[in-house]
């Protein structure tokens, strides 16, 4: 599980990994399952977020991504 820190405004960026042909299909994408999202610690005005994906997927917070 990844685990980000987020304040209020900020956002994470899911998308395809850069190995990930164009064409292949969504069913195979999740084929290891789903987006798994938890909310895991809540602190004054910043929020812990858990991310379970597949690895198909990159996982980024945006001022990385």
């Amino acid at each position: 599980m990844l685990v980000l820190t987020r304040r209020v405004g900020e956002s994470i960026h899911i998308f395809p990994s850069a190995d990930l042909p164009p064409d292949t299909p969504v069913s195979e994408v999740f084929r290891d399952g789903p987006i798994e999202l938890t909310l895991t610690r809540i602190n004054g005005n910043q929020a812990r977020i858990g991310i379970v994906a597949p690895p198909t997927l990159t996982i980024a917070r945006e001022e990385v991504a």
